[in-house]
């Protein structure tokens, strides 16, 4: 990604997305809350974590630990898709060190939540706070297994509310100082009265420093039945592996003019393999993406952030340039293939 906007990279499947690079100026100007304030310790959160810990746990596939998760309701776990989405078993590591199963019910993937079943008994339940918006300056707590620690609280506050950071990431995350990292996702921030405002599913570098994201909860508890009830939604994808914005420099190297993306890998079964499109695993001259209907892109992001307007099923009409021919195609809108 362009060093305006950062690199967005999931570390392994245990780690938060992260954005390497400056985030620039959103629209707007950053709400000011000084550094200072932003790491200044809330001491009252810490009977908070005293309390919400052993809701708290640690998600792990079978290569290991994932991330984060926790009890909001008997049975049900809540954590970030991201964290579930290379698939199970999934094990439980509750609060007490005890071992329990679980089975993955519903997701959203275009806000990176997901909810786990499982028969384990709660420790504990964190109380969800979906009326109530984030408010800039505000004190939060996160309960997470980043840095090897298990179920440890970091502190933090709110520096920024309903910002796009990536077309990688959800839209209208919260902005925070919490000075998470990989292992965290799918954790809890917590309010000061103890509700969980939101999901912690992303880091990053930023103007103003180190920063952490999460998904707000506020006016979505019908996502949240939802997904109770077994709804899966996710990104609309083309089904390429290793897009590429065509310089001049790489159109030199294959011998072709510079502008659009590079197809790279059309994956079997995805939407561009089956529209048809070629990639560089085909041998001969690779497509190169020129439009999203009618949108010029010139970059991954460019790509990704068009095609990202849509949903799974419909239908876009890319226009492809493949050798000297200049042509149209229709392709439809599909998940990942694989998931």
């Amino acid at each position: 990604m362009r060093k305006a906007w950062g690199i967005v990279l999931p570390i392994l499947v245990v780690a938060l997305y992260a954005l390497w690079g400056q985030l620039g100026p959103l629209g707007k100007k950053p709400e000011k809350v000084a550094w200072e304030l932003a790491q200044s310790p809330p001491e009252r959160l810490q009977d908070v974590y005293a309390k919400a810990h052993p809701a708290a746990l640690r998600i792990d596939g079978p290569e290991g630990s994932r991330g984060t998760g926790f009890f909001y309701r008997e049975g049900l776990v809540l954590t970030a898709y991201h964290v579930v989405a290379e698939g199970g078993p999934y094990t439980l590591v509750l609060a007490n060190r005890q071992r329990a199963r679980a089975t993955l019910l519903g997701f959203a993937e275009p806000l990176d939540l997901a909810v786990l079943a499982t028969e384990a008994q709660a420790p504990a339940l964190l109380p969800l706070e979906t009326q109530r918006r984030p408010q800039v300056g505000e004190a939060v707590l996160h309960i997470g297994n980043g840095r090897g620690q298990f179920i440890a609280p970091r502190y933090g506050r709110i520096t920024r509310v309903s910002v796009d950071p990536s077309p990688f990431l959800p839209q209208g995350l919260v902005e925070t100082s919490l000075p998470l990292s990989p292992g965290d996702s799918g954790g809890p921030v917590l309010d000061g009265q103890g509700k969980v405002l939101g999901v912690a599913v992303a880091i990053g570098q930023t103007e103003a420093g180190f920063r952490s994201f999460f998904t707000p909860l506020a006016e979505r508890s019908a996502i949240l039945a939802d997904l109770e009830q077994g709804k899966r939604s996710y990104w609309p994808y083309l089904g390429l592996r290793g897009p590429r914005t065509l310089t001049p420099e790489l159109a030199r190297e294959l011998g072709l003019p510079p502008g659009g993306v590079l197809a790279g890998e059309v994956v079997p079964g995805g939407a561009a393999h089956r529209a048809g499109l070629r990639g560089l695993e085909a041998g001969g001259v690779p497509d190169v993406i020129l439009e999203v209907n009618r949108t010029p892109v010139n970059s991954f992001e460019d790509l990704l952030r068009e095609v990202r307007r849509y949903r799974v099923g419909d239908l876009i009409r890319l226009t492809v340039r493949r050798g000297g021919e200049v042509f149209q195609v229709e392709v439809e809108l599909a998940p990942f293939p694989g998931r």
